[in-house]
């Protein structure tokens, strides 16, 4: 079950996970954004993103399934460029598709996402080194069509053109229960070399492997934002996110804005995060 941290003042149960239905107008956003930079410790340093909403944004436009993933690519770029003005978000991971998606979605519809996800990896790697971006994707990539493949591993690889300002981390084939298998393969097969024993393994040797990865985010996030309605991880980061907090938006994710996003922060702002401990 997914909870709030509480915090010590007694107050009415809410959601499960509290939901953001139109942001709140008080003022611009840019002023909202640039007023939450000026508190590094109110900024999370890792964002994630669940970008859930395409295929209802576009049968809501009366349009084809594919103009809402363009659409979905438009608020991502907007996004990251927010992000970067932002300056202490130094990691962004974004849920791209699942690894359930390759088994669960028509042939033919994989294969225009497929199309797609080339086509903007394509376009973008240069646009996103200049502005100091590095780009890493995590997930099962192996299952992906080599196409595809060679074409991400191409662009997590290009050297960057500027000093780098954030990790763009975008999960495809992934899965977050995968993850942990692939990570106990890699935890076995160390034991059954002799260079562990089981009683070695703890939370954070599993972390340190886990992270170690190239296939894997660096790092835990602080905020998670799930646009598009629904309240769950969808197998999103699930080791990761045990102290992770959690925002959902009512809104598809084509329509997601800066004022979500300032929305989204100051919410985050708001919360006390004591990990467990006492504040």
């Amino acid at each position: 079950m997914l909870l709030l941290l509480a915090s010590s003042r007694p107050r009415p149960l809410p959601r499960a996970w509290p939901r953001c239905c139109e942001p709140a107008a008080t003022s611009e956003p840019a002023v909202r954004l640039a007023a939450l930079a000026t508190h590094p410790q109110k900024v999370p340093e890792h964002l994630a993103v669940i970008m859930d909403g395409n295929s209802r944004w576009a049968r809501r436009e009366r349009r084809p399934r594919r103009d809402g993933h363009w659409a979905g690519v438009d608020a991502l770029r907007g996004l990251v460029d927010t992000v970067l003005s932002l300056e202490h978000v130094k990691v962004l991971t974004v849920y791209a598709m699942s690894i359930e998606n390759l088994s669960r979605r028509p042939p033919e519809e994989l294969a225009w996402l497929f199309e797609l996800f080339e086509k903007v990896v394509r376009d973008e790697t240069e646009r996103l080194s200049k502005r100091g971006v590095r780009l890493r994707f995590v997930g099962a990539l192996d299952l992906l069509p080599e196409r595809l493949r060679t074409r991400l591993l191409d662009a997590a690889a290009e050297p960057l053109a500027a000093p780098q300002q954030l990790t763009l981390c975008v999960a495809i084939s992934y899965g977050g229960r995968e993850e942990v298998a692939r990570t106990a393969r890699a935890i076995g097969t160390r034991v059954a070399a002799g260079e562990l024993l089981p009683e070695q393994i703890d939370e954070a040797l599993v972390t340190a492997t886990m992270r170690a990865s190239e296939h894997s985010v660096p790092s835990d996030p602080d905020l998670l934002i799930r646009t598009g309605g629904d309240l769950r991880l969808s197998n999103f980061l699930l080791y990761q996110c045990a102290y992770t907090e959690l925002l959902c938006l009512d809104c598809l994710w084509p329509d997601f804005c800066d004022a979500h996003l300032a929305e989204a922060l100051e919410e985050f702002a708001r919360r006390r995060r004591n990990f467990g401990g006492r504040v």
